[in-house]
């Protein structure tokens, strides 16, 4: 589950998962997939490529998963044939002064055909479609209207909101009329009937909730969240499946990221957004995300990096610490033997590993550093206030007890960064040692500050992916990567 605000870490990972869903298995014939290209674990793609109709097939090449689209082997779409002219005839009332509006072909009992008609008859045309055994979406927009994303624009002549207050005011007025009732009749018939017809109104609104806010023909609880937020927990829809509401959001640019609550103790999907929605019009040029310019050549720094590949077998080297471009480190790595096997960049920094091709594989190591993000508080906390407290023991000053617990809180939260002390190419090695070969790996991502998408992406070089994380006060935010394979 994503916390309140999503890392920028969780929110690559979400694009990579719904761009590989909904761009890639789009409905051509083949697609073949890198996993450790996409940093996505195998099972996560096979899971993503049979909810969109694929099977899986012999691949092309080592390291690589191949689908075809065969929909023949999956329940198919829904679809139905031509409506009625009544049925045609409420979709244009409900047309009536709408720019942009979701049409449920079930719900309206109307085929794609009915549907196209109607709204070219009212000035609006069919931009996108989203389909699942259970239902087909039809999203209809009027002409003429400005350049823009997506954007929802159903309007929403009630809301749940609305009902449930609506009902909560009548009942509590019911209860309250009843009670005067009855003081003044001495709870005859009448009082009683009074409450029992509240009862029973509050019982048929919450069944028609129940049954009408799933899936209305205008769609009005749907695509109202989808509004630019950063964030959408959306109430689970009745008789909408999961897959549609997923579609329904990719449209405008969200992605699932997990289960939410709404406050109200109800079951909701979390969804984030994570790019653009649908763009209509000429979508306006944005600028590019910032790339990591390798600094100006330092001197003396030729001399720093070839002490540090005497007699190594594989070196993880920051450019932004080395200070040396990635072209000349290459050269210099050459030289004593060692060659550059991987990069990793983002616009704070870029890796590099260097490894000697000779060498056998590393073997994983038993000790983490991240350890000494517990080890050192905990033994600079026994040192002050262990200390103090048996030396105010033995001499009976209470005033030594007191100045233990004091040191101990002062230094215990600088020391959770011990590690920042360090140069930045040795704790990019000590975060690459983090990642095992174990099936989940904890770490405190404050200590080694690389940002999360560094992170992320030397994980995925050690078949690892993002699972979870969470924030604390004093230690900063705790991540979670396990391993699949």
């Amino acid at each position: 589950m994503l916390t309140a605000t999503a890392s920028p870490g969780e929110q690559a990972w979400l694009l990579r998962r719904g761009e590989l869903e909904f761009g890639v298995f789009s409905g051509a014939p083949v697609v073949e997939v890198s996993p450790r290209r996409w940093a996505l674990d195998p099972a996560a793609v096979r899971q993503t490529a049979a909810a969109r109709r694929y099977r899986e097939i012999p691949p092309g090449q080592a390291g690589s998963l191949r689908f075809e689209f065969a929909p023949q082997f999956f329940p198919p779409h829904f679809d139905r044939g031509p409506g009625t002219d009544a049925d045609r005839r409420r979709l244009a009332k409900l047309l009536t002064g709408q720019e942009q509006f979701w049409a449920s072909l079930r719900r309206l009992r109307l085929g794609r055909a009915d549907v196209g008609e109607v709204g070219a008859a009212a000035g609006m045309a069919v931009v996108a479609e989203v389909a699942d055994p259970t239902d087909r979406l039809l999203l209809l927009r009027r002409a003429g209207l400005p350049e823009e994303e997506l954007r929802p624009r159903t309007s929403q002549r009630i809301t749940r909101q609305q009902v449930w207050f609506g009902l909560t005011v009548l009942f509590a007025a019911c209860v309250v009329a009843a009670a005067a009732w009855g003081q003044l009749t001495h709870w005859a018939l009448g009082p009683l009937l009074l409450i029992g017809g509240a009862v029973l109104s509050l019982l048929a609104g919450a069944v028609a909730m129940r049954v009408l806010a799933g899936r209305s023909p205008r769609l009005p609880w749907l695509d109202a969240q989808f509004d630019g937020r950063p964030q959408a927990a959306v109430p689970h829809p009745v008789s909408l499946s999961t897959e549609l509401l997923a579609e329904v959001a990719s449209r405008y640019g969200y992605f699932y990221g997990g289960p939410g609550t709404t406050g109200r103790n109800e079951t909701s999907h979390l969804f984030v957004k994570c790019r653009p929605g649908l763009v209509f019009g000429t979508p306006h040029t944005l600028p590019g995300p910032p790339v990591f310019e390798p600094p100006a050549e330092a001197a003396g720094r030729e001399q720093w990096l070839r002490n540090h590949l005497d007699g190594r077998n594989e070196l993880w080297v920051s450019v932004r610490h080395a200070k040396l471009p990635p072209a000349r480190i290459a050269a210099i790595a050459g030289a004593e033997g060692l060659s550059p096997v991987a990069e990793f960049t983002d616009p704070t920094d870029l890796i590099l590993l260097l490894r000697r091709p000779s060498a056998p594989p590393r073997a994983p190591r038993k000790f983490r550093m991240s350890f000494a993000g517990f080890i050192v508080p905990a033994a600079w906390a026994l040192l002050c206030f262990g200390g103090s407290g048996v030396t105010a023991a033995v001499t009976g000053d209470e005033h030594l007890f007191a100045i233990g617990f004091s040191l101990t809180l002062l230094g215990v939260p600088p020391l959770l960064w011990v590690l920042r002390v360090f140069p930045r190419s040795t704790r990019v090695g000590w975060l690459a040692g983090e990642f095992t070969g174990k099936n989940s790996v904890s770490f405190f991502i404050g200590q080694f500050d690389v940002s999360p998408e560094l992170v992320a992406r030397i994980a995925a070089h050690h078949g690892y992916v993002f699972r979870s994380q969470t924030r604390t006060r004093a230690q900063g935010t705790l991540v979670t990567y396990v391993r699949y394979r």
